[in-house]
């Protein structure tokens, strides 16, 4: 699989018109331990998976907010979530753990990922992803994101995770 770039973030964000402020840090692994304050309100990107691998899902929900698996599981009519593997991100997105970013969802080209979004995000805010690369973090309307999502043909499920 040809893995997402940086470049390639920008290019098709360029071609759809979406604006953004760009923001560049330290490594970002793990929201929990990231202590530097970025401009609106931040999110965390999870790549779950069900119990036999069969489903994948795109969890994005507030960064101060714990996933509760066993909730999200419920709610998704799932047996039980788990974290996808490093092979599994990397054959699905071609990302490396600490890199997930929906900004590499033109690569799930199978649309093997469901997005899931908390419904406690304010759409009518701000949202901030890395451009397939974690040392940057791209502020953009939460509009914007939607655009981008029907363009990469995944539209999300609002959930209250």
């Amino acid at each position: 699989m040809k893995k997402p770039t940086e470049a390639e973030a920008y290019k098709i964000l360029q071609q759809l018109g979406i604006s953004y402020q760009r923001v560049d840090h330290e490594p970002i692994f793990s929201v929990k331990r990231y202590d530097a304050v970025l401009p609106g309100p931040q999110v965390k990107n999870l790549l779950l998976k069900t119990k036999k691998g069969k489903a994948f899902y795109l969890v994005i929900l507030p960064d101060e907010k714990s996933a509760d698996l066993k909730q999200l599981a419920a709610g998704l009519n799932c047996s039980r979530l788990s974290f996808a593997t490093p092979a599994e991100l990397d054959d699905l997105l071609g990302l490396q753990p600490g890199t997930v970013t929906p900004l590499a969802l033109a690569h799930d080209s199978n649309h093997r990922i469901q997005v899931v979004i908390d419904s406690s995000i304010d759409r009518n805010d701000t949202v901030g992803f890395h451009p397939n690369i974690n040392t940057t973090t791209l502020i953009l309307s939460f509009k914007d994101f939607e655009r981008f999502l029907d363009w990469a043909a995944h539209p999300p499920l609002y959930s209250a995770l």
